[in-house]
Formats: C-alpha cells, sequence, structure tokens
C-alpha cells in the first residue's frame, strides 16, 4: 500500500475528530498544557479550521497515492 494513502487516512482521521468533537479535543488540549505548565489560548472556531485544513492535506495525500 502506498504510504500517501496510509498518511490521508492518518489526516482524514484527525480531520473528523477536530471538526466533530472540538470541545472534547479543547479540554484535552488543556489539561495536557496545564501538566507542562503552558498557557495557551484556543477557541472551538480554530479547531474546526484546523480540521478543515487536515481534511485538505488528506485529500492532497491521497490523491498523489493513487497517483
Amino acid at each position: 500500500m502506498n504510504p500517501n494513502i496510509i498518511r490521508s487516512i492518518i489526516f482524514l482521521i484527525a480531520a473528523l475528530i477536530l471538526i466533530i468533537y472540538p470541545k472534547k479535543v479543547m479540554k484535552f488540549q488543556e489539561y495536557i498544557l496545564k501538566k507542562i505548565n503552558i498557557k495557551a489560548r484556543d477557541s472551538e472556531k480554530s479547531t474546526r479550521i484546523l480540521g478543515i485544513i487536515f481534511l485538505i492535506i488528506a485529500a492532497i495525500l491521497f490523491y498523489f497515492g493513487l497517483k
């Protein structure tokens, strides 16, 4: 199996998680950042935008994997 197809599947799963569950992802992110003592601000909108970017990357990798 082409490595680009595998990468596209990984990006697709990450994108779907970010788009479908942004609040849970943000909660997990806050928990991790609190453990390593880093303060960061993030919104639900930016999490969804990141998910859309991951979808685009997944589509590009899938296209090149089929070529």
